[in-house]
């Protein structure tokens, strides 16, 4: 039995095009941070932990480049990459409801951060069929993390600053 079905040329192609220009995009908050700080960091401006999203974007573009020289066998790179974006996203989201993080972020982070989000899961559904319990699973996670964060965020306030 093959578990991996033929996966068209057009396909494949096109997959590796979606790696390519998302793995650029994964570099454009880090240089546009220095334009323009207020779109994609948050104040009061912390060196290390903007390091720390550089590095994670910049390893995630890295996994998009290496799976390219095969897309049909490494599409659950795209599906993986997509859900951590997708978790960073409804992160910044909570960010920017509950902290009052500078308003650009809806305009320039947010909605990048979702398109690349959404072309790599597609991607991946077109290289793979996915099992509708793993897609319900997706959803709920990146769902759950606003309610994770604000738990944290109350857990923190009662326990920790009284």
């Amino acid at each position: 039995m093959d578990r991996n079905p033929h996966v068209s040329t057009a396909t494949l192609r096109g997959a590796r095009a979606v790696g390519i220009v998302c793995a650029v995009l994964f570099f454009v908050p880090t240089v546009l941070s220095f334009v323009y700080p207020n779109a994609f960091l948050y104040a009061p401006y912390h060196r290390v932990y903007e390091r720390l999203i550089g590095a994670v974007l910049a390893g995630l573009a890295v996994s998009l480049l290496l799976s390219l020289r095969d897309p049909g066998r490494n599409a659950a790179v795209f599906a993986v990459v997509g859900l951590v974006i997708g978790t960073l996203d409804a992160a910044i989201l909570y960010t920017l409801v509950f902290d009052s993080a500078d308003i650009a972020h809806w305009f320039i982070q947010v909605p990048l951060l979702t398109a690349v989000a959404a072309v790599l899961v597609l991607t991946y559904t077109r290289l793979r069929r996915p099992h509708p319990v793993v897609v319900r699973v997706v959803i709920a996670s990146v769902a759950v993390v606003p309610v994770l964060l604000f738990a944290h965020d109350l857990a923190t306030r009662v326990f920790l600053r009284p």
